[in-house]
């Protein structure tokens, strides 16, 4: 019975009429990165809903985005392009009035890439009537896909912390061998290392790794990860030999392991939940 259920396939409702879902997407990567100059995100970020240049680039998502609609809309109902133009203009001017007044930071960018394209996809739905079909991929979301998002959360902060905590004993040695003065009576400085420091950079590179390690893992693409820590070492290495502390260089190499370990429990732990291990018995 159980041989008999795993080979019957689960029918899953299909989206069609992907043409004009990557139409309008194209159209939107148009008319907000290219078709709309500095001088016009400069102008609605000082004066939101006054500046001029705001309507003419929220016009210009909705004559591009008729455009696509009635090229690539397999059966064409005007009164339905119409209103898709309509909520194009309007949607997209007000989600860029709000964001003028957030701090213009990588947050406020991708809060409304998010909103615009959610529009894009409503508006998709809407055109083809696909609502129903929609619906029905999001109530197959399972386990299995659960299980990948909490594997990448996992590698995220939770794994900062971690390895943070593994190597608290000797993060004082290592900072007690910088020095921050170039006279005892002088008073604390910044060290040298860290004026020339991105701030955060180490935490940022740290998730990317360590990201790109689970996928790695998840693909079974275990020679990239090689290839990802020797490409890290190379860039390490000049700092490492100009510094020429030895504890500095440990304490990297213990970071650099206990992130990659892991990585690799998270990635095994994701596969073995999936039945997907690289090796089988």
């Amino acid at each position: 019975m159980i041989a008999e259920a795993s080979n019957v396939a689960i029918a899953l409702p299909e989206l069609v009429h992907f043409e004009l879902l990557i139409g309008l997407l194209l159209v939107h990567l148009l008319a907000d990165f290219y078709l709309q100059p500095y001088s016009w995100v400069k102008q609605r970020n000082e004066r939101h809903a006054l500046a001029l240049p705001l309507y003419f680039h929220a016009l210009i998502h909705g004559v591009l985005g008729t455009i696509a609609l009635v090229l690539l809309s397999a059966s064409i109902d005007m009164v339905a392009v119409g209103i898709s133009a309509v909520i194009l203009v309007v949607s997209h001017f007000i989600i860029d009035v709000i964001k003028s007044y957030c701090a213009q930071n990588i947050t406020a960018f991708v809060v409304d890439q998010i909103a615009h394209i959610a529009v894009v996809l409503g508006i998709f739905l809407y055109v083809t009537d696909q609502w129903r079909e929609a619906a029905g991929l999001l109530q197959h979301v399972g386990v299995p896909h659960l299980v990948v998002v909490l594997a990448y959360l996992a590698v995220l902060k939770p794994s900062s912390i971690v390895i943070k905590q593994l190597l608290s004993p000797w993060s004082g040695e290592v900072l007690a061998n910088k020095p921050t003065s170039s006279h005892p009576n002088d008073p604390p400085t910044i060290s040298t290392e860290a004026q020339q420091t991105l701030s955060l950079a180490g935490q940022r590179i740290g998730y990317l790794e360590r990201v790109l390690m689970l996928t790695f893992v998840l693909l079974n693409q275990f020679s990239a990860i090689g290839f990802l820590i020797a490409a890290k070492s190379i860039f390490r290495f000049g700092d490492l030999t100009k510094n020429q502390d030895r504890k500095l260089t440990e304490y990297v190499l213990l970071g650099t392991f206990t992130s990659v370990a892991m990585t690799f429990a998270i990635g095994l732990a994701c596969a073995a939940a999936l039945g997907q291990l690289p090796i089988k018995s």
